[in-house]
């Protein structure tokens, strides 16, 4: 789910790539989850709750975002 938008740039999303994180970075692991988990609005892009995959648990998303942080 993560990389349909992410490894494409699809919707705003911004690719796994380590300039895209910079400024997300700094916000925290916590606060990425947090707006993988609830959604998120951004000035390039929105982020729907869980990717739009409400069947993974909260559990499954933070271990998903940490997988994607692992190359920065």
């Amino acid at each position: 789910a993560c990389f349909a938008c992410h490894g494409t740039g699809a919707a705003g999303a911004p690719k796994l790539e380590a300039a895209a994180w910079t400024g997300r970075l700094e916000k925290g692991t916590d606060a990425l989850v947090a707006n993988a988990i609830k959604g998120f609005q951004g000035n390039t892009g929105f982020m729907p709750a869980k990717g739009g995959r409400p069947d993974l648990s909260d559990a499954q998303v933070r271990a998903a975002v940490e997988f994607m942080l692992e190359g920065f």
